[in-house]
């Protein structure tokens, strides 16, 4: 039997405040680890004020962001 988890992704860039239909919900398989592999839990999370540029379009640093076009 396979192993579930459960991740929230970015659905939508939001315009303004972030809505839920920005984001979903999806379950993705957990992958058994291989030799010399390590498969780590996450027990804490942190959601900074950072992170809301980050779900932009646009790099906040010019030239520093390979993602950017």
């Amino acid at each position: 039997m396979t192993t579930m988890a459960r991740q929230i992704v970015l659905a939508a860039r939001p315009h303004g405040k972030p809505k839920l239909t920005d984001f979903r919900l999806e379950q993705t398989a957990i992958p058994t680890p291989n030799s010399g592999q390590l498969l780590l839990g996450v027990q804490y999370l942190s959601l900074d004020p950072y992170m809301r540029g980050r779900m932009d379009d646009r790099c906040p640093m010019p030239n520093r962001c390979n993602w950017a076009t």
